[in-house]
Parts: C-alpha cells; structure tokens; sequence
C-alpha cells in the first residue's frame, strides 16, 4: 500500500514549481534572445518543454519524491511541469480558464 504525506507533498511543491517558473521563463528569454525568435508559438512551445523537462528534472535530481513508485513519480513530476508551464505562458488569461477563476473568486468574494 502506497502512502503519500500530503503536507510533505505540498512543502516539496511549494519549492518546485517557484523554482521551475522561474527557470522556465528565464530559459525561454535566454533562447529568445539566442536565436532571435520572434513567432510567438515558438516562444510558447520553448516554455512548455522547458517546464517539463524542469519538472522531470525536479524528480531526478532533486529527489522531488510523491510518495509513489519512481515511475510514477516522474509522471507526477510531469504534471507539476505542464501546471507550471500553464503558469508561464499566462493559462489564466484564456477567456475559458479566466471564466473558471472568475467563478472561483465569485464563490468567495463579498457581494
């Protein structure tokens, strides 16, 4: 049976995916300014490729560990990339995922 400390969990989080932001966008600067990409879906693809390789990377060599069996982890590792990812390329102002935040926040806020 595979048991998962949360709260461990979300300290390991709390350190990678910071961490993973960061690099994805200064990463993806850095190529930018290398090769002169000037299309923006390249810029996009770069970031999320270079924040799931970052989450890949996590698990690897920084031990980011979910509590599951070492394959699994690296899938794990994956996902907290593409969430990552999502971050840097700015997910949160598509009409569809900003609709779903503006619910979210509707929920809690004061009227």
């Amino acid at each position: 049976m595979v048991t998962i400390d949360i709260i461990g969990l979300i300290k390991q989080l709390a350190v990678a995916i910071p961490v993973i932001l960061v690099a994805t966008q200064t990463i993806t600067a850095a190529l930018h300014g290398a090769f002169n990409i000037e299309n923006p879906n390249v810029n996009h693809v770069i970031s999320w490729v270079v924040a799931i390789l970052g989450g890949l990377g996590f698990v690897a060599f920084n031990g980011l560990d979910f509590g599951l069996p070492t394959a699994w982890n690296y899938v794990m590792g994956g996902v907290a990339g593409l969430i990552t990812g999502g971050a840097a390329n700015g997910v949160y102002d598509w009409p569809a995922v900003k609709r779903i935040f503006d619910a979210i926040t509707s929920i809690f806020s004061r009227k």
